[in-house]
């Protein structure tokens, strides 16, 4: 799903950088379907991929296993940071049920549920809400909602935050003496003058493939083991027909993470950072894909109880994600909210490897093969 998504966006032609979180995603999805049943359940299965409940709450632990053994360890300095935390916010006027709270939120999440006055106080909850995303991302996104942009109607949101920290591996580092300006290819046929790194570590772990090339650098660790790939197209222009290709392949194909090491005679990625504003279901809906609209209050009954009289309401889903990658390695969070109330909630606004030209990356764990961040370099020169 995330690869259709990411080729939407590219596709809308705006030039524009894109970084987002698919395990953040996919936690507050999997939050959802833990709690929903019959059709509106039926439809979370199919958009996960997922055969019933119980393959919904084994995906979710083995996801927070990986991202927050972290905050239990006594990791070094050098060591990569992996922190995911979860939140959920409910309308006094609604009665949450103790299963889920107990199972499912405390359980498998590790999150408390917040029971809040979203008709009279939504101020005061959206400021909650920011405090809470801003510890999260450990201070890289401030002010994720704006005042005034929740509905009286709001029944329940349900969020995750998401912080990554990792050191290239030792060997492989880059020298700041090195990096120099070098003209970036855009997508227009323009060019940007942007700082570029190199290093003298000539071999890397790399591999070729009709129209594209992948290139790995791993970072530091002593027990997980994470790493950032960079998807290269051979033609300056070529980002899209590579999304095109990586979109055929079912899931994340293990061939193309199964690279050799091979000398790289000439090697630049450039510097980035920037941020970026997902309107994740707006996104789905243009694209045709089914995202969960509430037709029945009754299918939510395993999450919570809705007073009678209360309007049926649709959901939304917006992400806000950032990153940067330096000489030293890469920094990135993500923070995700899914709320749902009888009208729409806040919208955001809208052998040489020479990375000189758009292209795909990818954080991933790979032990577990659990994508923690993607997105696309169009402009290494813009940032927000």
């Amino acid at each position: 799903m995330v690869k259709q998504l990411l080729l939407e966006e590219v596709e809308k032609g705006r030039y524009e950088n894109l970084v987002l979180s698919p395990l953040s995603i996919d936690v507050v999805l999997n939050m959802v379907a833990a709690g929903s049943r019959g059709r509106t359940l039926e439809k979370m299965l199919g958009l996960l991929g997922s055969k019933n409940i119980d393959e919904i709450k084994s995906q979710s632990l083995e996801m927070m296993a990986v991202a927050t053994a972290d905050r239990y360890l006594n990791k070094g300095e050098d060591e990569p940071v992996l922190c995911l935390v979860n939140g959920a916010w409910f309308d006094q006027r609604c009665t949450l049920k103790p299963s889920y709270k107990e199972d499912v939120l405390e359980g498998i999440y590790g999150c408390e549920a917040k029971m809040v006055d979203f008709v009279n106080q939504g101020d005061e909850v959206v400021d909650e809400i920011n405090s809470w995303a801003e510890a999260a991302s450990r201070g890289l996104i401030k002010d994720f909602l704006q005042r005034g942009s929740l509905s009286r109607d709001m029944v329940l949101i349900l969020a995750s935050g998401l912080y990554f920290k990792g050191k290239w591996e030792h060997n492989l580092e880059f020298d700041a003496t090195f990096t120099t300006n070098i003209p970036f290819y855009l997508l227009n046929g323009d060019t940007v003058s942007v700082p570029f790194m190199t290093s003298c570590m000539r071999y890397r772990r790399y591999r070729s493939f009709d129209g594209f090339k992948v290139l790995e650098i791993p970072y530091q660790s002593k027990s997980k083991r994470f790493s950032m790939y960079f998807f290269l197209p051979d033609e300056r222009d070529g980002l899209q027909n590579l999304l095109d290709k990586l979109i055929s392949v079912p899931g994340y194909s293990y061939e193309y993470f199964c690279l050799s090491k091979t000398r790289i005679d000439v090697f630049w990625i450039p510097k980035f950072k920037f941020s970026y504003d997902f309107d994740v279901s707006s996104t789905m809906m243009e694209m045709g894909m089914s995202f969960p609209v509430m037709e029945n209050p009754e299918d939510f009954a395993e999450m919570v109880e809705i007073p009678k009289g209360l309007p049926l309401f649709g959901s939304s889903m917006i992400q806000k994600a950032c990153i940067e990658v330096d000489e030293k390695g890469t920094l990135a969070a993500a923070v995700t909210m899914m709320g749902m109330a009888s009208c729409s909630m806040y919208r955001p606004k809208n052998t040489s490897f020479v990375a000189d030209h758009p292209f795909m990356f990818m954080i991933m764990e790979d032990i577990s093969k659990l994508v923690i961040f993607t997105g696309v370099v169009l402009d290494p020169s813009k940032g927000k």
